[in-house]
């Protein structure tokens, strides 16, 4: 599979919260038709479909001079090899309108490394947001870029022990919400006697993209300073200024945030994105951020650092079936980091 000579992002300068916007990424690597192929890919499109094979180089004499000729010695495991997957790009949010489907089921990669790490992350932020709002009488947290309700759903289901608490999810994907909205209304009844309220909301999430001259604020009505918010595997996709604009005009002051994000050692060779019905990858825009790029950016915005994890593919992820067979091509590379975050004021 051919792969772009200095991988970096940006690949489409459409981002995840509306429309077209100007924006300059060193070293910016960016197909130009849907036959470009590279190794983009976080999912496992068909584990029965893989091969193996190398590539080697050999010399050989043809008319008594040395030339060199490259062999491939193909040696299936399971099926014949397949051509590379074509891939497309298209504007980011009807990526994820078409993705919605099958969003939480089409085995991506990171996703399941964001599902390992939220397991201890997420309760223990939780835990602290509850601490440190005890006096409060009502807890007020946001799933910014919400999607299918993957962790909005872990936000109702949270022990809040009684105390009222109003999650609200936010997406730009009417048909991520779609889903959300199914996976959630089981939930609604029964958490609402128990003080938990839930709505979710189509919106710009970051209005400042298109328009740096508008308020940060998502136009939202009835949108009041959140305690805590969740935003997970969505920042890849904003340009950091806006992304952090966007979540410090969003927390009260002591407000903490917890941002999980593609490790930039992934995202200089992947990006999100799935395989349609026809066998195409397809993509929207993805940026690259290290953590030091994101915790400046995050410090610029009024935002204190508060901890930050990395996690790195490991072979155990792979063996046992927490992610896929092409998680052996990412074993001992960082692929994801989280980061909590206060609002110093």
């Amino acid at each position: 599979m051919q792969m772009p000579s200095q991988p970096t992002a940006i690949y489409n300068q459409q981002p995840i919260f509306h429309s077209a916007f100007e924006s300059t990424i060193i070293n910016m690597t960016q197909p130009t038709s849907i036959d470009m192929t590279f190794d983009t890919s976080l999912v496992d499109v068909n584990a029965a479909a893989n091969t193996s094979f190398s590539t080697t180089e050999s010399d050989s004499t043809v008319d008594g001079q040395q030339t060199s000729k490259r062999t491939q010695n193909l040696q299936p495991t399971t099926a014949p090899q397949k051509p590379s997957t074509p891939v497309q790009h298209i504007p980011t949010q009807a990526a994820y309108d078409q993705w919605a489907a099958i969003y939480d089921t089409d085995g991506n990669m990171l996703q399941a490394i964001d599902d390992l790490e939220l397991q201890t992350l997420l309760p223990d932020f939780l835990s602290q947001v509850k601490s440190s709002s005890a006096t409060e009488q009502e807890l007020r947290v946001l799933d910014l870029g919400c999607g299918t309700g993957r962790n909005t759903e872990k936000l109702v289901r949270y022990d809040w022990n009684g105390k009222s608490v109003e999650v609200t999810g936010l997406d730009f994907s009417q048909g991520m919400l779609d889903v959300a909205a199914k996976k959630l209304s089981p939930l609604l009844k029964e958490n609402d006697q128990q003080g938990v309220r839930s709505r979710l909301e189509c919106c710009d999430c970051f209005p400042t993209v298109d328009n740096p001259s508008v308020s940060p604020l998502p136009a939202v009505s009835n949108l009041r300073p959140i305690h805590a918010v969740t935003s997970t595997l969505v920042l890849e996709h904003i340009p950091l200024k806006d992304y952090f604009a966007t979540l410090a005009a969003l927390l009260l002051p002591g407000g903490t945030a917890l941002v999980t994000n593609m490790h930039a050692d992934m995202g200089r060779v992947s990006q999100a994105g799935f395989v349609n019905a026809d066998g195409v990858k397809v993509r929207g825009s993805s940026y690259v951020y290290t953590v030091e790029e994101t915790a400046a950016a995050a410090k610029a915005a009024g935002l204190n650092v508060v901890s930050v994890n990395e996690r790195e593919m490991r072979k155990e992820d792979v063996e046992g079936s927490a992610v896929g067979e092409r998680g052996w091509k990412w074993v001992g590379t960082k692929v994801w980091f989280g980061m909590v975050f206060r609002k110093t004021s």
